[in-house]
């Protein structure tokens, strides 16, 4: 069965694809959406929630930079409030090698135009981060503007609008197949038909692999499951308590509800796509937890879940058109941070589709840098 046809075709519906749909249609491009599931249902509605620019890399920052301004101005675009609580970003410090990336990496956000981050002292650690403990702490860096806003609600004002501006959302379809005639992108197929079309956005997120490979494109992600638990009510905690993270281990926690959500990457962790919460992780972190946030150990965990990062070898996503088939577009390979870069990464996507230059160079997310071996990875990952 024929689903009509399409300039751009998004596989994917989490907060990229729509985001990236929102623009394209903003741009005048005819889009189709495809969704296997409902909207947001995979890794964007069961990730944390925060935005920040104390990124390693130039360009992350000169993103998110951007994805700030958007979410500020989502409200006004869209009528969706994203939710967005700039309840700063606090990354806590342990060794000295750790003192002296950061701080030089604070002189670069600076430049970039971060101009509030700062260095704090232990200290003021403790007075941002009340909960906060350790002998060990030797500083960190703080932005009073980054913060956490709803996954839910950025992925609906961006599904929205993409609607009101023409995009077909096609939710509970699964694409089977990516069609190739003469070395480029002619149709995508589907479990309800097919949409005929010369592009393909792939915005599959953990599954952005699969999706490569039936337009034989090698796209290297892998999915890592991560799990997430929400506290009981913590009245000593107040909301605007930063997101704070210990940045040797990787444990971070912020006010969620009346309690504190929180989460951590573990040692030795291997590909998979399993989504079942894996409580024996509360375990595994217990002694971070005691070491350096107790209060949070004394608390009941309410709720729980467990979502996918999208990772690929260097933690930078893949963004833009592949040199290997014609029409065929990543936006993939978050590594942690899809959430928070789909503002700009739909607007410059949209910008480079249909033929303007985008603000922020995308070349070191190109596909081909597999290939030649150039790559900047991303330090800073959560």
């Amino acid at each position: 069965m024929s689903l009509g046809s399409a300039d751009a075709v998004v596989v994917g519906g989490g907060v990229i694809g729509c985001s990236i749909a929102y623009h394209l249609a903003g741009r005048g491009a005819k889009v189709a959406l495809v969704e296997k599931d409902a909207l947001g249902s995979q890794s964007t509605g069961k990730c944390a929630g925060g935005v920040r620019r104390q990124f390693s890399s130039e360009t992350n920052v000169l993103m998110q930079q951007m994805s700030v301004r958007l979410l500020k101005g989502l409200e006004a675009e869209t009528g969706v409030d994203p939710e967005f609580r700039q309840i700063g970003y606090l990354f806590v410090l342990t060794n000295d090698h750790q003192v002296a990336d950061f701080k030089r990496l604070l002189s670069m956000w600076q430049r970039l135009g971060v101009s509030d981050a700062r260095w704090v002292e232990p200290a003021e650690i403790r007075e941002l981060a009340p909960i906060v403990r350790g002998d060990d702490i030797l500083g960190g860096t703080f932005c009073p503007t980054d913060g956490i806003a709803s996954p839910h609600a950025v992925t609906s004002a961006y599904a929205g609008a993409a609607k009101r501006l023409g995009a077909r959302i096609i939710e509970g379809v699964a694409v089977t197949g990516i069609d190739v005639r003469g070395g480029r992108v002619s149709a995508v197929t589907t479990s309800a038909g097919e949409i005929t079309t010369p592009a393909v956005f792939n915005c599959a997120g953990a599954w952005a692999r699969e999706v490569g490979k039936m337009a034989g494109v090698a796209v290297p992600v892998e999915p890592y499951p991560r799990n997430i638990f929400v506290t009981e009510p913590m009245p000593a905690v107040t909301r605007d308590h930063p997101m704070t993270i210990d940045m040797t281990t990787s444990f971070y926690f912020h006010p969620e509800g009346e309690g504190l959500l929180f989460g951590m990457g573990l040692r030795n962790e291997t590909p998979s796509f399993e989504t079942q919460v894996d409580w024996a992780a509360l375990d595994a972190m217990a002694e971070v937890v005691e070491r350096r946030a107790p209060a949070l150990g004394n608390a009941g965990v309410r709720t729980a879940w467990a979502g996918l990062y999208e990772m690929t070898p260097d933690h930078q996503p893949i963004l833009g058109p592949v040199d290997d088939l014609d029409g065929f577009w990543c936006a993939c390979g978050f590594s942690g941070h899809g959430f928070q870069q789909a503002p700009a990464v739909g607007h410059l996507l949209a910008r480079c589709f249909v033929g303007e230059r985008p603000e922020v160079p995308l070349d070191a997310f190109a596909h081909r840098r597999f290939t030649t071996g150039v790559v900047e990875p991303e330090l800073n990952v959560i």
